[in-house]
Protein backbone atom coordinates (compact mmCIF):
# COMPACT_ATOMS: atom_id res chain seq x y z
CA UNK A 1 0.00 0.00 0.00
CA UNK A 2 1.50 3.36 -1.06
CA UNK A 3 2.34 5.95 1.80
CA UNK A 4 0.08 8.17 0.65
CA UNK A 5 -3.32 5.62 0.77
CA UNK A 6 -1.97 4.69 4.34
CA UNK A 7 -1.58 8.28 5.45
CA UNK A 8 -5.27 8.58 3.87
CA UNK A 9 -6.81 6.61 6.35
CA UNK A 10 -4.75 8.13 9.21
CA UNK A 11 -6.66 11.66 7.83
CA UNK A 12 -10.05 10.02 7.26
CA UNK A 13 -9.83 8.53 11.07
CA UNK A 14 -8.54 12.25 12.01
CA UNK A 15 -11.51 14.14 10.38
CA UNK A 16 -14.09 11.90 11.69
CA UNK A 17 -12.38 12.78 15.39
CA UNK A 18 -12.41 16.41 14.66
CA UNK A 19 -16.06 16.14 13.56
CA UNK A 20 -17.61 13.97 16.57
CA UNK A 21 -15.37 17.13 18.87
CA UNK A 22 -17.09 19.45 16.70
CA UNK A 23 -20.44 18.26 17.81
CA UNK A 24 -20.21 17.93 21.34
CA UNK A 25 -18.75 21.32 20.16
CA UNK A 26 -21.97 22.39 19.45
CA UNK A 27 -23.92 20.96 22.20
CA UNK A 28 -22.39 22.90 24.04
CA UNK A 29 -22.81 25.85 23.42
CA UNK A 30 -26.40 25.39 22.81
CA UNK A 31 -26.45 23.77 26.50
CA UNK A 32 -24.75 27.48 27.21
CA UNK A 33 -27.13 29.66 25.32
CA UNK A 34 -29.98 27.51 27.03
CA UNK A 35 -28.71 28.33 30.38
CA UNK A 36 -27.66 31.54 29.52
CA UNK A 37 -31.24 32.70 28.51
CA UNK A 38 -32.33 30.92 31.67
CA UNK A 39 -30.48 33.22 34.19
CA UNK A 40 -31.15 36.47 31.97
CA UNK A 41 -35.03 35.24 32.12
CA UNK A 42 -34.62 34.76 36.02
CA UNK A 43 -32.81 38.28 36.30
CA UNK A 44 -35.59 40.17 34.56
CA UNK A 45 -38.21 37.97 36.84
CA UNK A 46 -36.59 39.24 39.58
CA UNK A 47 -36.34 42.84 38.64
CA UNK A 48 -40.45 42.77 37.68
CA UNK A 49 -40.67 40.73 41.23
CA UNK A 50 -39.25 43.91 42.75
CA UNK A 51 -40.89 46.37 40.68
CA UNK A 52 -44.14 44.92 41.76
CA UNK A 53 -42.90 44.93 45.61
CA UNK A 54 -42.23 48.26 45.46
CA UNK A 55 -45.17 49.59 43.86
CA UNK A 56 -47.13 47.51 46.74
CA UNK A 57 -45.28 49.18 49.49
CA UNK A 58 -45.73 52.40 47.98
CA UNK A 59 -49.84 51.66 48.13
CA UNK A 60 -49.64 50.15 52.35
CA UNK A 61 -48.90 47.07 52.59
CA UNK A 62 -48.70 44.77 55.49
CA UNK A 63 -45.47 44.46 57.15
CA UNK A 64 -46.13 40.48 56.87
CA UNK A 65 -46.22 40.74 52.65
CA UNK A 66 -43.17 42.94 52.93
CA UNK A 67 -41.44 40.07 54.66
CA UNK A 68 -42.92 37.71 52.12
CA UNK A 69 -42.07 39.66 49.42
CA UNK A 70 -38.25 39.86 50.73
CA UNK A 71 -38.12 36.43 51.43
CA UNK A 72 -39.38 35.33 47.58
CA UNK A 73 -36.28 38.01 45.94
CA UNK A 74 -34.20 36.48 48.35
CA UNK A 75 -34.63 33.22 46.94
CA UNK A 76 -35.04 34.32 43.55
CA UNK A 77 -31.10 35.69 44.32
CA UNK A 78 -29.67 32.36 45.71
CA UNK A 79 -31.05 30.56 42.75
CA UNK A 80 -30.13 33.88 40.48
CA UNK A 81 -26.33 33.00 42.15
CA UNK A 82 -26.84 29.46 41.70
CA UNK A 83 -27.81 29.33 38.00
CA UNK A 84 -24.73 32.12 37.38
CA UNK A 85 -22.34 29.53 38.99
CA UNK A 86 -23.69 26.62 36.47
CA UNK A 87 -23.38 29.10 33.54
CA UNK A 88 -20.17 29.81 34.60
CA UNK A 89 -18.69 26.43 34.81
CA UNK A 90 -20.47 25.48 31.10
CA UNK A 91 -18.48 28.04 29.52
CA UNK A 92 -15.07 27.22 31.30
CA UNK A 93 -16.50 23.54 29.47
CA UNK A 94 -17.38 25.07 26.19
CA UNK A 95 -13.53 27.18 26.26
CA UNK A 96 -12.38 23.24 27.07
CA UNK A 97 -14.05 21.76 24.55
CA UNK A 98 -13.23 24.20 21.87
CA UNK A 99 -9.75 24.22 22.70
CA UNK A 100 -9.97 20.98 21.85
CA UNK A 101 -11.52 20.97 18.65
CA UNK A 102 -9.02 23.49 18.13
CA UNK A 103 -6.05 21.06 18.53
CA UNK A 104 -7.39 17.98 16.68
CA UNK A 105 -8.54 20.43 14.02
CA UNK A 106 -5.16 21.46 13.60
CA UNK A 107 -3.89 18.43 13.55
CA UNK A 108 -6.04 16.83 10.84
CA UNK A 109 -4.72 20.04 8.84
CA UNK A 110 -1.10 18.64 9.30
CA UNK A 111 -1.83 15.29 8.82
CA UNK A 112 -3.65 16.01 5.39
CA UNK A 113 -0.99 18.46 4.14
CA UNK A 114 1.42 15.47 4.75
CA UNK A 115 -0.12 12.94 3.26
CA UNK A 116 -0.75 15.60 0.13
CA UNK A 117 2.98 16.02 0.24
CA UNK A 118 3.46 12.06 0.06
CA UNK A 119 0.67 12.52 -3.15
CA UNK A 120 2.54 14.65 -4.81
CA UNK A 121 6.27 12.73 -4.47
CA UNK A 122 4.16 9.57 -5.94
CA UNK A 123 2.97 11.34 -8.71
CA UNK A 124 6.31 12.88 -9.66
CA UNK A 125 7.78 8.84 -9.48
CA UNK A 126 4.75 7.76 -11.32
CA UNK A 127 5.39 10.80 -14.07
CA UNK A 128 9.12 9.65 -14.02
CA UNK A 129 8.65 6.04 -14.82
CA UNK A 130 5.61 6.48 -17.09
CA UNK A 131 8.39 8.69 -19.06
CA UNK A 132 11.05 6.71 -18.83
CA UNK A 133 8.88 3.86 -20.51
CA UNK A 134 7.81 6.14 -23.44
CA UNK A 135 11.39 7.12 -23.64
CA UNK A 136 12.57 3.05 -23.70
CA UNK A 137 9.44 2.62 -26.24
CA UNK A 138 10.92 5.70 -28.52
CA UNK A 139 14.06 4.05 -28.52
CA UNK A 140 13.06 0.37 -29.37
CA UNK A 141 10.79 1.92 -32.02
CA UNK A 142 13.83 3.90 -33.58
CA UNK A 143 15.95 0.79 -33.60
CA UNK A 144 14.00 -1.37 -35.13
CA UNK A 145 13.36 1.47 -38.33
CA UNK A 146 16.83 1.72 -38.43
CA UNK A 147 17.07 -1.70 -38.32
CA UNK A 148 14.49 -2.05 -41.27
CA UNK A 149 16.51 0.57 -43.07
CA UNK A 150 19.65 -1.09 -42.65
CA UNK A 151 18.01 -4.08 -44.39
Amino acid sequence: MKRSKRLQVIVDIKANQEQKALEILGQSQRQHTQMKGQVEGLTVYRKDYVDKCNAFASEGVKVARLIEFRSFIDKLDVAIVGQERVLKSIEQDVQAKRRLWETMHQSTQAIQKVQESALKVEQKHEDKREQSEMDEHASRLGRKKLMGYAY
